[in-house]
């Protein structure tokens, strides 16, 4: 029996559409969110040490360990150099804030995110609307979109901030997000200033912004580890004779990311209640 060409199709077709659809969950997870890359395991390659006035050349690579790249800064302040963050709204974990010469700083946070997966935080993370509510003295709004597999576009409008010599206007830059995934289920998101951006405001708390946000399953819980980079910018971040606020800028950073801890620990009670209910 011949089978025509429309037949063939015909035949064809249940086989197309779920290629289709295994192709499109190859670059997605259950939290709905996509990745741009993924490598079976994190990069052996060594990463190079950041070091004290030449920040402007420093590169987090690709595929690097939180350990990698926490290790990458040592050559900048020791381990001790962390300091505790609990506030009233929740915020808990460590920071740490460290000149790097100039008008460059870098920022990192260290914090657990209890009874979750790294897919999970990310989702957490690229709500606009989480981040604002967690930050509503500083974001006056936020929209974060998909711009591509694993790419995502990140519009903030910062509230008037006071500073030494006065107060500033609103400010708005946007960042681009890329996100990675490596082995079955751990995450680094990589975020950058898009400098090209024509809603950027002159007036904006840095020049230059690079930050690498490391996520890792350990246990039930999620390791999460920032470490950003930044040349602040002056006419935000003065730096006076006796006062460099640049230092202050990096802990405000650091301590920017610290609330994904809190709205699992949130969500983990919430969890239980029911299930005692």
């Amino acid at each position: 029996m011949k089978t025509t060409r429309l037949q063939a199709v015909a035949l064809l077709l249940p086989l197309l559409l779920l290629i289709a659809e295994a192709s499109a969950n190859m670059f997605s997870n259950d939290a709905g969110i996509t990745f741009n890359q993924h490598r079976r395991s994190y990069a052996h390659e060594l990463l190079k040490k950041l070091k004290y006035g030449s920040a402007d050349t420093f590169s987090f690579g690709r595929f690097q360990s939180p350990h990698a790249i926490d290790k990458a800064m040592s050559e900048c302040r020791s381990a001790k150099s962390f300091k505790r963050h609990s506030s009233k709204d929740g915020k808990e974990g460590y920071y740490c804030s460290t000149r790097l010469g100039g008008d460059w700083v870098l920022a990192e946070s260290k914090q657990v995110a209890k009874d979750c997966e790294p897919a999970e935080v990310l989702a957490a993370y690229l709500d606009g609307s989480n981040q604002k509510k967690w930050n509503e003295d500083k974001v006056l709004d936020i929209n974060i979109a998909r711009s591509g597999s694993g790419l995502y576009r990140q519009d903030m409008v910062l509230k008037p901030q006071r500073v030494l010599t006065g107060k500033t206007t609103i400010m708005r830059y946007t960042q681009k997000v890329c996100v990675d995934k490596i082995g079955n289920g751990n995450y680094n998101a990589f975020v950058e200033l898009d400098t090209k951006s024509k809603s950027n405001t002159k007036l904006r708390p840095f020049h230059i912004l690079k930050v690498n946000v490391g996520l890792e399953q350990v246990g039930n819980d999620v390791h999460i580890y920032a470490a950003g980079i930044m040349k602040v910018n002056r006419k935000i971040v003065p730096n006076l004779v006796i006062f460099d606020a640049s230092s202050i800028a990096g802990a405000m950073a650091g301590k920017g990311t610290l609330w994904l801890s809190k709205h699992f620990q949130d969500r983990s009670t919430k969890i239980r209640n029911n299930r005692i209910e």
